[in-house]
């Protein structure tokens, strides 16, 4: 929305300059988009020399002058008697938007015209139509408003949807007296005129025109508007078409109601109706098109035919022209909702539509009908009518908001007083109906549509005070770690983990069958090896308390293989009940196990035909460790404890030198008894262990800011050498700088002796404060490399 500066002094006293009320404005939630001089029309217009001038050889009272632009001369032919020699007037370049068109470069009367000498009023400057201006001072070349020392400006503003109160000059006075601390010039003035017997109008929508008002002016004059309403129409945006018209789209821009004037002679009746459109009906608008008209439209219509539809646009047939005498005057309040559809499904937006839409004040309606029959009567010597027309079938109701100055101050994180906040208030238009301490009982102004609830009134607080004052203050955020989760949560955190590494949770009774158990080939010493009896079992299946996980999936295992589902990756938490040497009720304890078998991928093109193998799950139980939160998890070979597990095929799982499960490969003993003719792999875990090596918070590493350096180093060792004792080696020298390692090749075969083996070393090194140099890392891996060597009896591979 453009505001021409000087308009807002009209309604507020400004003493600030331009530049530093857009920047209050911006501050306040009303963006200021663009600060420019006051009338659009003298962009590409310039002051400018003749030079020379003579007369045209074939046209009388026309002449050809030579013009200096500042630097270049330009031809350009001119009709005006008081043109002359060194004559220092106002050029319009071509490009340049003028009243009453663009200019061009053309031909006139056979000669080149590269531009137009323009006369005050060509220009809104003045009245003077009869000659070129003549300027006083200025360099040709500089721009006309400069050469002037024009002082007025034009804001451009950009209003947000929720902000229709400040779609007036009005609305945004409102807003920099609240800003400034200054009083809004009034604007009320209850001598309406209105009565009873005014101009007669029927509203038959309610629903959809909630008020409207309507005056007669007869005797007006219709004709080109006075020079200072042109100026303020055409710097706020808007063609001058005639005094009456001017006066509607005048009264518009300052107070925010549209208006519109229908030629009351070309009324049938007369007499107004506001009514939805009838199915078939038409109507030719303003802009000479012929347009169908919905039952879902509002239209304002006389006796027989519709003359406007409501909100957008009125009808061609009752405009006023140059020889309308009487008019009525319309000011009216339309949902907002209506509006929009209306306007859309038209395809015809309008400043009208704009603003209805948006919402507009329904108790400005009557004012705005006041100041613009005042308008109309000054400019067009006309006389209004009396009474006027107010009908309102249904009231605005002053929507009621209380607010806390407590809860301001926390929210906008400084302190506000109560005299403040009302005063605020006061000065936006709210009106305090009850204060009590730190509540306020606000009635929200009927122009405020987007005020309703209480964090709207702290918004309304911050923005008076300015959003730039509000104090910038870094978050403080106390660190801590989390305290221990229970049970549950933990449990479920350790099933999430497992899902996500694509294992399904299996359930099964905590009941098994004596053979069940004998079959893992438990010692009688193994409290795991005897069972709990249950007094009264339902089947001897069901007979015994489990005393380990891993038959419940092996139970599992052979249920699913028998039904061709053979590629599984299952797990289970639940407890085991172990019997005590004291006697009385079983220790129990929570586990959670797990087992991979068949197919490592589902058969596709894409994938390899392999199997799983014990890695696959050992995978699975380092991504669970590491998520957990333990650092450096130990794989030891053997388990000596744990006769179900293959041998030479199964590890202790240890974290910080403590053991918390095993992994292994289950012995073809055990999976013969479950029938089953497959590989399979398992892992058992303590989940007790598991929760006490859980970290809840993970621990920051901040990313690196300087680059590592890697190098390579290929052992050739006995075959019998542990990957893993060569990690515990390498953490247990770890040298200065040796940010990460990992093995990423072992190779056996020519040219390696039979009995040794290649394993492929990458040792990654990096400072915190600096970029390595390979001087100081060559002896560091070097001094590394060689005790590597010497521990394992190995030799670097050429």
């Amino acid at each position: 929305m453009l505001v021409p500066y000087s308009w807002l002094k009209d309604f507020v006293a400004l003493d600030v300059p331009p530049d530093e009320l857009a920047h209050r404005l911006t501050m306040a939630g009303l963006e200021v988009e663009g600060l420019e001089h006051g009338l659009p029309c003298l962009e590409r217009v310039i002051a400018a020399r003749i030079v020379s001038v003579k007369p045209h050889h074939n046209k009388d009272g026309v002449y050809i002058c030579s013009v200096d632009t500042g630097g270049e001369t330009c031809q350009v032919v001119c009709g005006a008697p008081n043109v002359k020699e060194g004559m220092l007037t106002a050029l319009a370049l071509p490009g340049a938007e003028l009243p009453g068109g663009s200019v061009k470069e053309t031909t006139v009367y056979g000669e080149a015209s590269q531009g137009m000498l323009c006369s005050e009023a060509e220009l809104l400057l003045g009245e003077d139509a009869s000659g070129i201006m003549e300027l006083e001072g200025g360099e040709p070349g500089a721009p006309l408003a400069k050469a002037m020392d024009m002082k007025e400006w034009v804001l451009e503003i950009g209003i947000t949807p929720n902000r229709s109160d400040c779609l007036s000059i009005l609305g945004v006075a409102r807003e920099a007296a609240a800003l400034l601390h200054k009083p809004l010039k009034s604007t009320d003035n209850k001598n309406y005129g209105f009565g009873q017997d005014g101009f007669q109008v029927e509203i038959k929508a309610p629903e959809l025109c909630r008020r409207y008002c309507a005056a007669v002016v007869r005797g007006v004059a219709v004709g080109p508007s006075p020079l200072w309403l042109r100026q303020r129409l055409h710097a706020a945006g808007i063609r001058s078409i005639n005094n009456i018209v001017d006066a509607t789209n005048y009264v518009m821009l300052e107070l925010g109601q549209p208006l519109h004037a229908f030629d009351l002679d070309t009324l049938r009746g007369p007499r107004i109706v506001v009514r939805t459109a009838k199915e078939g009906e038409e109507i030719t608008t303003l802009d000479g098109k012929r347009r169908a008209l919905s039952a879902s439209m509002l239209v304002i219509a006389d006796n027989e035919r519709p003359v406007a539809v409501a909100g957008v646009m009125g009808g061609a047939e009752t405009e006023v022209t140059e020889g309308t005498v009487d008019i009525l005057l319309e000011s009216a309040w339309f949902t907002p909702s209506q509006i929009r559809r209306t306007a859309k499904a038209l395809k015809l937006p309008t400043d009208a539509s704009y603003r209805f839409e948006r919402g507009i004040d329904p108790e400005m309606t009557p004012l705005a009908l006041a100041r613009v029959v005042q308008l109309i009567e000054e400019l067009a010597g006309g006389r209004a009518e009396y009474p006027w027309t107010d009908a309102y079938p249904l009231p605005h109701k002053a929507r009621r908001v209380a607010a806390r100055t407590r809860r301001i101050s926390r929210l906008l994180g400084m302190d506000v007083a109560p005299g403040e906040a009302r005063s605020i208030f006061e000065s936006l238009g709210f009106r305090p109906l009850s204060v009590e301490d730190d509540l306020m009982e606000l009635e929200v102004p009927s122009w405020r549509w987007d005020v309703e609830e209480e964090i709207d009134l702290v918004e309304e607080v911050a923005r008076i005070k300015g959003f730039d004052t509000i104090p910038s203050t870094v978050p403080k955020a106390a660190c801590w770690e989390k305290g221990p989760e229970n049970d549950s949560e933990f449990q479920s955190k350790v099933k999430r983990l497992l899902a996500s590494f694509g294992m399904d949770e299996a359930i099964s009774y905590s009941f098994l069958s004596p053979r069940d158990i004998a079959c893992l080939a438990l010692p009688d010493s193994d409290p795991r090896g005897r069972f709990v009896k249950i007094k009264n079992p339902l089947t001897e299946e069901q007979s015994v308390m489990r005393t380990h996980l891993l038959p419940s999936l092996l139970g599992a295992v052979q249920r699913n293989i028998s039904r061709r589902n053979i590629g599984l990756r299952l797990f289970e938490m639940g407890k085991v009940f172990l019997e005590q040497d004291s006697g009385g009720l079983p220790l129990e304890e929570t586990r959670v196990a797990g087992v991979v078998t068949g197919p490592r991928f589902a058969t596709s093109w894409a994938w390899p035909d392999q199997d799983s193998d014990l890695f696959d799950l050992k995978g699975v139980v380092e991504g669970l460790l590491q998520r957990l939160g333990a650092e450096e998890a130990g794989f030891e070979l053997g388990t000596p404890n744990d006769p179900y597990y293959l041998p030479g095929s199964s590890v202790r799982i240890t974290v910080s030198g403590e053991e918390v499960g095993t992994l292994g490969a289950v012995a073809p003993a055990v999976l013969k008894h479950w029938d089953i003719d497959q590989e399979v792999f398992a892992f058992d875990l303590s989940l007790e262990r598991l929760a006490k090596i859980y970290r809840p918070v993970p621990r920051f590493v901040p990313l690196p800011e300087f680059p590592a350096i890697e190098r390579d180093a290929a052992l050739v060792m006995d075959d019998s050498v542990l990957a893993g004792d060569v990690v515990s080696y390498i953490r247990e020298n770890k040298t200065e700088y040796l940010e990460e390692f990992t093995i990423f090749d072992i190779y056996r075969g020519k040219p390696i002796p039979k009995g040794r083996k290649s394993m492929a070393i990458r040792f990654r090194y990096r400072a915190l404060d600096r970029t390595l140099t390979d001087e100081e890392i060559a002896p560091l891996h070097e001094a590394l490399v060689g005790l590597l060597i010497k521990r394992f009896n190995a030799e670097l591979r050429s």
